[in-house]
């Protein structure tokens, strides 16, 4: 019963940092498409993640969120959270990126991340621009798990 508390806690925050980020991107002035360079630093970013977790390197996955996730999610309930909530990200194969859209600080992109078999799911992401390096702030299923085959 612990284990499934921290998990909904964990995806609790994940809705908070994602649901602040898509308020601010409705404002005047909010998120805008991002520059070229930028966008690579932002899918950098992501590819990153998702490669640390084929080669089932969770530290250096951990290590990609944003200060403010790690504060809050120690690295041993971040690992059982995405495994459980996330499991397309765990055994990820490959992801497609759609609109990256920043502020400067914050950015917002919709990835569709595939396992082996082909089945894939899509999720946004959340990041925030942390001493010149974009770090993960949360991440939310966009739609149901998708048994879509590629």
């Amino acid at each position: 019963m612990k284990r499934i508390g921290g998990i909904i806690g964990g995806l609790f925050l994940a809705v908070l940092a994602w649901a602040g980020a898509v308020a601010q991107a409705a404002e005047p002035g909010g998120m805008r498409a991002s520059k070229p360079a930028v966008k690579v630093e932002i899918i950098e970013a992501i590819d990153g993640q998702l490669a640390a977790f084929r080669k089932n390197e969770v530290g250096r996955a951990y290590a990609y969120a944003s200060t403010g996730l790690q504060q809050q999610t120690p690295i041993r309930r971040f690992a059982a959270l995405v495994r459980d909530g996330y499991p397309e990200i765990w055994a990820n194969a490959r992801a497609e990126y759609g609109l990256v859209r920043d502020d400067g600080a914050r950015a917002t992109v919709t990835v569709r991340v595939f396992v082996e078999s082909g089945r894939s799911a899509v999720y946004d992401y959340v990041l925030a621009r942390e001493d010149d390096v974009w770090r993960i702030a949360g991440v939310l299923r966009h739609e149901a798990k998708s048994e879509k085959k590629v």
